[in-house]
């Protein structure tokens, strides 16, 4: 095939010993719908011993915009995706590990977006074959902001990037590190790049755990090996990102990688390795002395937080006890509510061996209202709602919930008491909804200490109250799909004297699917 121009997307695969895996990833980049005209791929085998070598060679023999190159075997994935790079002409690169592959329309899509909207890296979904993948970094957006989306959370290779930055910057991966190399190198792209998109509508990328146990990261680390990467991203971060919501997430999410990935392995290794264990303790509390701030507890789930304030203030064998702790295996740890503040009882809650703050275990602010919005009819003035509202994990038979409405140009409020019900539908939930459900009737026309409610836009929100405990959400994004589309018609609330005007209201849902209420004067129309 001839070219007459550059590719939009140069592929870039490091391969050392692939197989069986490396033909499905090459033949699912051969079926690419954005077609061999756009693209060419650039594939490094890094010293292969088990004939991915000779496998990359018969594809390039059969495809003329595959180009293979080989080499003694480097130890890790940077050297070989480096060498790729200095040979890339396309828009844009991608990169992709010999044992994964690529759903069809993977690198149309991504391209799409990058095109559409300017942008300068995109992440595509994953999909784990073997091996968990969290989906919170893969929201569809066509604007992702570094800072305060979840974005962070995939520093895997895997993504398109404008080749222009990776250049204009000189970025390449770190070659002293094998393990970690690509969390380096991704910081950089992100804070490279000006505009970030994600395609997750699309099952793009399937990342395998192999069944050889031969991923690169399942290999044996040395205490050196197992830190290295997270010092040196931390200290990038550290150097790079002035926000302080920005350093705040960054930072949390290498701490997140720290106690997982370093620190658990160094509890477990502690009577086999003692030389490991004490390596490891020792970087970790050094990267814990300097970047830890106070404002970071919550970006950890609550039992990371306590073991890592444990690490680094409290008994070294309450951490250790804590590491071995797994929420997922038997029963989960009650809550106790005291004035009004909800403690989860994790080990070594109140131990005085431990000697751990109450307030590690405080889980008051991260408790989340669930709710949904079953109906909505008109009688008379009266707005008639019905639904459910609970707080995670608190008892419901003493719910004390109301309903606000709160102007939007203004911000007055109006509220009314929820009536409380049986919710026999979420008995089979937690924390066994009893009274969950609720009634609410709001008289439009004496609701303003018995006057009509005032012209204006009115949002609807839900105080949800149990055991002293409040929180306050808004009303009707969780709603029933067959809601009564008569309830959001006009309902006139009341007429002035001489009858020219009246006071007329009228429910919507907003584009965030939130249940409002507009409230006019007009003048009034004919009977139908």
């Amino acid at each position: 095939m001839h070219r007459t121009s550059d590719p939009d997307i140069s592929v870039i695969i490091a391969v050392y010993n692939a197989m069986p895996y490396l033909g499905e990833c090459l033949e699912s980049i051969v079926g690419q719908t954005l077609g061999a005209e756009r693209m060419e791929v650039i594939a490094v085998d890094d010293g292969s011993t088990d004939g991915s070598g000779a496998e990359l060679d018969r594809h390039a023999a059969r495809h003329p915009w595959f180009r293979v190159l080989h080499q003694e075997n480097s130890g890790g994935a940077g050297a070989p995706r480096n060498r790729a790079l200095d040979l890339a002409r396309g828009r844009y690169v991608f990169f992709v590990d010999a044992d994964d592959h690529l759903g069809p329309e993977a690198l149309e899509r991504l391209l799409a977006m990058a095109d559409a909207h300017d942008s300068d890296l995109v992440l595509a979904k994953q999909v784990g074959l073997g091996r968990p993948v969290t989906e919170k970094p893969y929201r569809h957006t066509e604007r992702a902001d570094l800072y305060t989306s979840e974005v962070y959370r995939s520093l895997h290779s895997a993504k398109l990037v404008r080749r222009r930055i990776i250049e204009a910057g000189r970025l390449r991966y770190p070659e002293d590190l094998w393990y970690g190399e690509d969390q380096l190198f991704v910081t950089e792209l992100y804070l490279a790049a000006g505009r970030i998109s994600v395609v997750g509508d699309y099952d793009c990328y399937y990342l395998r755990r192999r069944d050889d146990g031969q991923n690169l990261t399942s290999r044996a680390r040395t205490a050196h090996e197992t830190v290295a990467h997270i010092e040196r991203v931390m200290a990038l971060v550290s150097a790079r990102v002035q926000d302080p919501v920005g350093r705040r997430r960054m930072l949390g999410r290498h701490f997140r990688s720290l106690l997982g990935t370093a620190l658990r392995p160094a509890v477990a290794a502690r009577h086999r390795d003692p030389g490991f264990t004490a390596e490891v303790y020792r970087r970790a509390r050094a990267l814990v002395e300097t970047y830890w701030t106070p404002d970071m507890g919550g970006e950890l789930a609550p039992i990371d937080w306590i073991r890592l304030y444990a690490f680094a203030c409290g008994p070294l064998p309450a951490f250790e006890q804590l590491v071995e702790y797994d929420p997922a295996k038997g029963p989960a740890p009650r809550d106790t509510v005291e004035n009004g503040r909800v403690y989860r009882c994790y080990p070594l809650f109140r131990d005085p061996a431990a000697g751990l703050p109450d307030v590690l275990y405080d889980v008051t602010d991260r408790l989340k209202a669930r709710h949904h919005l079953d109906s909505m009819s008109w009688k008379g003035p009266v707005l008639r709602l019905t639904g459910h509202a609970y707080i995670h994990t608190l008892a419901t038979d003493r719910l004390e919930s109301e309903i606000v409405l709160r102007a939007r140009e203004t911000g007055a409020e109006h509220t009314a008491p929820l009536l409380a019900r049986p919710a026999p539908e979420l008995a089979a939930g937690d924390p066994e909804p009893t009274m969950a459900g609720f009634l609410a009737e709001l008289d439009l026309a004496t609701l303003a200490g018995g006057a009509p409610i005032a012209p204006g836009t009115w949002d609807c929100f839900l105080n949800v109250r149990a055991d002293g405990v409040t929180r306050t959400v808004r009303l009707g994004r969780r709603h029933a799909p067959d809601m009564d589309r008569t309830a959001r018609r006009p309902r006139v609330l009341a007429s002035d004297p001489g009858g020219a005007t009246e006071l007329a209201a009228s429910p919507f849902f907003t584009g965030y699917g939130n249940l409002s209420i507009e409230v006019v004067r007009r003048i009034p129309l004919p009977a139908a």
